[in-house]
């Protein structure tokens, strides 16, 4: 396959990927399923792959189809970007750009921002939700919320503005005092800083069981990235944060990486808005956090 032309077929297997037949895809396109099945079919010939698996109890989606899926998803979303980023150059940013996200993420990376962006648009007001609620920007009436991880709802259109991984780490004070964990288990022997959100546990339970963190010695536990990264700083114990916020501290020295995350996974972080179309003063503030953000991110 030597051409891009298999991509005309793509809204047609997204719809049917999500209804899960012919029939139901057929009733919301205005469409007769025949038409359906040979875009499919279609489409599967120029990928040389099988997208679904075909019963009489409907369609599911085979390994490849499923990676197609979400790939797909996250292509034509970006098609739809480019014609509104194209069609927002000719507006003049103004009015109230009003974006949600994490306290320390809004802190370290938008903050600094705003002087830029109000210096070149003066018309343009930002108002920043800071917070650790899921917002729904439908409901709030946000321009865009920042979130992070693989996102579930569908009715949101989403930008991936950078990627994040979580590190282990201490101060070389610490290390120097307590020593370097060799495993997981080892950590009973260590004095541990935790994030808790609304009296449970955020951080260590992504990686320690229940019955090991019950054994575990938590010598400071708050609901905040910053205060974790600073009690770190000043060697009160092990830490264990997303690298954009101990990214800058572990490529400085200031902190040092101990165990790798056994997950060894990527997540990502997002732009996420309500509608479509991508206004003015959302498409300026999106390539300035870009900028400041770098690619890649200035943390990994």
């Amino acid at each position: 396959m030597n051409d891009a032309r298999y991509a005309e077929h793509l809204p047609i297997f997204l719809d049917v990927a999500q209804l899960g037949s012919f029939s139901a895809a057929a009733r919301k396109l205005g469409m007769v399923p025949s038409s359906l099945v040979r875009h499919i079919d279609t489409l599967e010939g120029e990928l040389g792959v099988m997208l679904f698996v075909r019963s009489t109890r409907g369609l599911v989606l085979t390994d490849a189809g499923e990676i197609l899926r979400k790939r797909a998803s996250l292509l034509l979303t970006q098609i739809i970007d480019i014609r509104a980023e194209l069609a927002a150059q000719n507006e003049t940013p103004q009015g109230v750009l009003r974006i949600s996200c994490l306290p320390t993420f809004g802190k370290t990376y938008l903050l600094p921002l705003l002087p830029v962006l109000i210096q070149r648009y003066p018309r343009l007001v930002v108002e920043l939700d800071l917070t650790e609620r899921q917002t729904d920007p439908k409901q709030e009436l946000l321009d865009a919320a920042i979130r992070i991880g693989e996102q579930k709802d569908s009715s949101l259109y989403a930008n991936r503005i950078a990627t994040q991984r979580w590190f282990m780490c201490a101060s070389p004070d610490y290390i120097v005092h307590n020593g370097i964990p060799a495993n997981l288990q080892e950590l009973r022997d260590h004095q541990l800083i935790a994030r808790y959100h609304k009296q449970q546990p955020a951080c260590w339970a992504q990686i320690l069981s229940e019955p090991l963190m019950n054994q575990c010695k938590m010598v400071l536990r708050c609901d905040d990235f910053s205060a974790q990264r600073q009690a770190a700083l000043l060697g009160l114990g092990i830490t264990f944060l997303p690298n954009w916020v101990v990214g800058p501290d572990i490529q400085s020295g200031s902190l040092l990486p101990l165990l790798a995350d056994p997950r060894g996974e990527e997540q990502g972080i997002y732009l996420l808005r309500p509608v479509a179309r991508i206004s003015a003063k959302l498409s300026v503030f999106i390539s300035l956090l870009t900028e400041r953000i770098g690619q890649p991110p200035s943390w990994q």
